[in-house]
């Protein structure tokens, strides 16, 4: 082979070498933007749950100090710290209720809050119409809870585990939320009995007939009345509205407006 064959081998050699490399080249500068961009997307992925985590948790719950809860001769619970000074709220429930739940999930942190704060006496007044076997049976055994200390604990879980409205909560049910919130002693025994369903008969009728005369509609749950007064269901399941409305009734008389009508499946019928 001459001399110039063997050079012009040797430059064709080169070249396909230096088109491989440059091949090999591409495919990794390819394979490291496909890396950087997977990586980019597993960070944003994960902020972004991170941050719906810290939401779902901001939300899910307030996670400070609870004010205890007395429980009076006519079965209503008062959640209030011993010194607390602020207005008086009445919230009106029914554990079979789904929008007492949805308002639980929106605005109870908030309630929780301001009355562990000491700033408000929050009055639970249980009720029991939107299911007429589980609603009874439910409230009775929310008397049961209270009776034991923990209300709010059974409280927050009968709503959690809240069924379809159109499905009556059985005993085993609230048994079953009892051992969820750590219920021991007579509890059982005192759901069993239902003593307790008379008493929230009794309270959803004079309960009803308050709330009739207070919104001048037919009355629903939930509803909640300050310092006696009606406050908006807007403003209740707007927490940082509610938070202002419940502050601005401790220095003075309550602004709250009418409520909107309740929605049918939490309205009582007459």
């Amino acid at each position: 082979m001459s001399k110039a064959a063997r050079e012009r081998t040797a430059r064709e050699r080169l070249a396909e070498e230096r088109k491989r490399q440059a091949a090999k080249q591409k495919r990794t500068r390819t394979l490291l933007v496909g890396v950087a961009a997977v990586v980019v997307i597993a960070v944003v992925v994960a902020g972004a749950v991170l941050f719906k985590n810290k939401d779902d948790s901001a939300a899910s719950g307030y996670t400070g100090p609870l004010a205890p809860t007395t429980v009076a001769a006519d079965g209503t619970v008062t959640m209030a710290q011993p010194t607390a000074t602020g207005p008086t709220v009445d919230l009106y429930e029914d554990f079979q209720c789904p929008i007492c739940k949805e308002f639980e999930e929106k605005s109870g942190a908030t309630v929780k809050k301001l009355a562990g704060q000491g700033k408000i006496k929050v009055v639970y007044h249980v009720l029991g119409f939107v299911n007429q076997q589980g609603s009874v049976r439910a409230g009775a055994a929310a008397k049961c809870a209270a009776d034991l200390g923990r209300f709010t604990q059974f409280h927050d879980v009968a709503y959690k585990e809240q069924p379809d409205e159109r499905t009556a909560l059985t005993l085993d049910d609230l048994k079953g939320f009892g051992k969820k919130a750590g219920i021991t002693g007579t509890y059982d025994k005192c759901v069993t009995d239902q003593a307790f369903a008379p008493q929230v008969q009794k309270n959803t009728t004079e309960g009803l007939k308050l709330l009739s005369a207070k919104y001048g509609q037919q009355a629903g749950t939930p509803s909640m009345l300050v310092n006696g007064e009606p406050i908006s269901q807007n403003t209740m399941f707007e927490p940082s509205a509610l938070e202002r409305a419940l502050l601005a009734a401790a220095s003075g008389p309550s602004s709250a407006s009418p409520s909107a009508s309740p929605s049918a499946s939490a309205t009582a019928k007459k």
